[in-house]
């Protein structure tokens, strides 16, 4: 028993150096941030329907007519 706890404690140990020394080295490779041209080209694909949406008007005290 006292093995087998010893080596999922050993695992999870492991496996959280592998992630933080990972991010140490490899950290160079990582893409840059996405740059506006790369957003506006995102947003070209994205076809907005204003006739599909359905809007909910909220009574408030400005909406009230005296």
């Amino acid at each position: 028993m006292i093995f087998l706890l010893k080596i999922v404690l050993a695992t999870i140990v492991i496996f959280f150096v592998w992630n933080i020394l990972r991010r140490i080295f490899l950290s160079s490779n990582a893409p840059a941030a996405p740059s506006e041209k790369d957003h506006k080209k995102d947003s070209a694909k994205i076809h907005w329907d204003a006739e599909t949406v359905d809007y909910e008007e909220i009574p408030t005290d400005k909406n009230k007519k005296p």
